[in-house]
C-alpha cells in the first residue's frame, strides 16, 4: 500500500477515537457472515456487535487459545480483546495498540477483565523471544509501513509451534508480496482462506448503523469520507470487495521451527 496511503488511515483513525469520545463504538472492522448466519451463541450484551465479533471469532478459532499466552497487535478500542477473553478463555491476554488515547480508553472501559493494554509498535514488539502461543490480528496490517517487520517481530515472540491467527485485506496485486513476507519471516501456512464473501455480507448488514453514526461523529463535509472508512454500501472501499478489486485474507500461521 503506498505511503500516503497508510499515513492516511493513521491520522484518520486517530481523530475517529478522538470523536467517539464516550460513544461505545469498541469495533472498528468490517464484520464476518458466512452463509450459514450467526456462528456463536453470544451474551445479549453482545449482540449489537455481532459481525465485528464473529470477524474475531472466526480468526481466534484458528487454535485452542483456553489458558494460553495470546497477544493481540493492533487492538484498537478494545472490544475484540474483551471478546476473546470473555469467551475464547486465554491464560493471560496482552493488547497492544499504537494510539495512546485508545489503549487509555481500553483500560477504563474494559479494565476490569485483567487485559495487559499497553501502547506498541507492531513492527518492533516489546516483548521477550517465545513469549506468547498465539498472537491476534485483526484488520489492521494494511496500515503497517513495514509489513515485512511485523511479521519478524511476531514470529520472534512467539513460542515454537505457536500460531499467528490473522485477518486483513490486500489488492489482487499486493497478495503476493504478503505471501513472500509470511514465508521469508519463517511461518508455515497452516490454512489461508478468501473471505471476502463473508465480509461483504457482513457489511450489507452494518452500513445503515455506520452510515448514521458517521453522520453523527463528523461535520457534514467529511460524511463521505467517514463511509468510505467504514466501507458502507456503495462507497470506494465497499466496491472493491464486491468487484474484487479487494480480497480479504483470513490465515492461520505457525511457527515450526
Amino acid at each position: 500500500m503506498p505511503v500516503f496511503q497508510q499515513t492516511f488511515w493513521k491520522i484518520w483513525y486517530q481523530y475517529l477515537s478522538k470523536r467517539i469520545g464516550s460513544d461505545p463504538v469498541t469495533f472498528l472492522n468490517y464484520g464476518y457472515w458466512p452463509p450459514e448466519g450467526e456462528t456463536i451463541t453470544l451474551k445479549p450484551e453482545d449482540e449489537s456487535n455481532r459481525p465485528a465479533i464473529q470477524l474475531y471469532h472466526h480468526v481466534a478459532s484458528g487454535a485452542d487459545l483456553t489458558e494460553k499466552d495470546v497477544l493481540e497487535v493492533s487492538c484498537g478500542h478494545g472490544g475484540g480483546a474483551s471478546f476473546i477473553k470473555r469467551y475464547h478463555h486465554p491464560k493471560t491476554y496482552s493488547a497492544i495498540d499504537q494510539n495512546p488515547k485508545a489503549i487509555e480508553s481500553n483500560r477504563k472501559t474494559h479494565g476490569i477483565l485483567g487485559i495487559d493494554f499497553r501502547t506498541g509498535d507492531a513492527q518492533a514488539l516489546d516483548f521477550p523471544e517465545k513469549h506468547f502461543d498465539a498472537v491476534i490480528n485483526v484488520e489492521a496490517s494494511h496500515c503497517y509501513p513495514r509489513q515485512d517487520a511485523f511479521f519478524k517481530s511476531v514470529y520472534r515472540v512467539l513460542r515454537l509451534g505457536g500460531h499467528l491467527l490473522y485477518a486483513d485485506f490486500r489488492t489482487s496485486a499486493e497478495v503476493a508480496q504478503l505471501d513472500r513476507d509470511i514465508k521469508e519471516a519463517g511461518f508455515q501456512i497452516k490454512s489461508k482462506t478468501d473471505i471476502t464473501p463473508d465480509v461483504v455480507r457482513a457489511l450489507q448488514k452494518t452500513s445503515e448503523r455506520y452510515r448514521s453514526l458517521a453522520h453523527k461523529l463528523a461535520p457534514k463535509i467529511l460524511h463521505n469520507v467517514m463511509e468510505t472508512f467504514a466501507a458502507v454500501e456503495g462507497t470506494k472501499i465497499y466496491n472493491s470487495f464486491v468487484n474484487g478489486e479487494r480480497i480479504y485474507w483470513s490465515y492461520q500461521l505457525v511457527k515450526a521451527t
